[in-house]
């Protein structure tokens, strides 16, 4: 089984193929006594978090891990997966305004990743529109 870093790494760069965006992953150990880490990812629509979702349990299945627990809805904007030392919120950018979860865990360490993939924010669409 793969441990809560690598998982959450591996999670974060399979969510930013997905086209997930302001990915960011939060190392909380010191701060909570229930997980490791927290990796937010947001995405654009109900359709594109449920997506997202789909492929972070493929990619977590993949790599020997499971969900012990998952709550919330598209439909709600906000999706969280329980995988144990690894905690992974799917927002709407409302949602994750709204919910403003890094004002509770700002103590938090944020955790670096690949600079050319989690914590870009998407590029805007190149097509020209007629």
């Amino acid at each position: 089984m793969i441990a809560g870093k690598r998982l959450a790494r591996k999670l974060a760069a399979l969510a930013f193929d997905r086209m997930g965006f302001d990915i960011e992953l939060i190392d909380v150990r010191r701060v909570c006594d229930y997980t490791n880490y927290f990796l937010f990812v947001s995405g654009k629509n109900r359709v594109h978090l449920d997506a997202l979702k789909e492929r972070l349990l493929e990619g977590a299945k993949e790599a020997g891990a499971r969900a012990h627990g998952m709550d919330g809805a598209a439909a709600s904007g906000w999706i969280i997966m329980d995988f144990g030392d690894l905690i992974v919120h799917i927002f709407t950018t409302d949602a994750k305004k709204y919910y403003d979860l890094m004002s509770i865990w700002g103590d938090g360490k944020p955790v670096e990743m690949d600079p050319a993939a989690p914590v870009a924010k998407p590029k805007p669409s190149s097509k020209k529109r007629k």
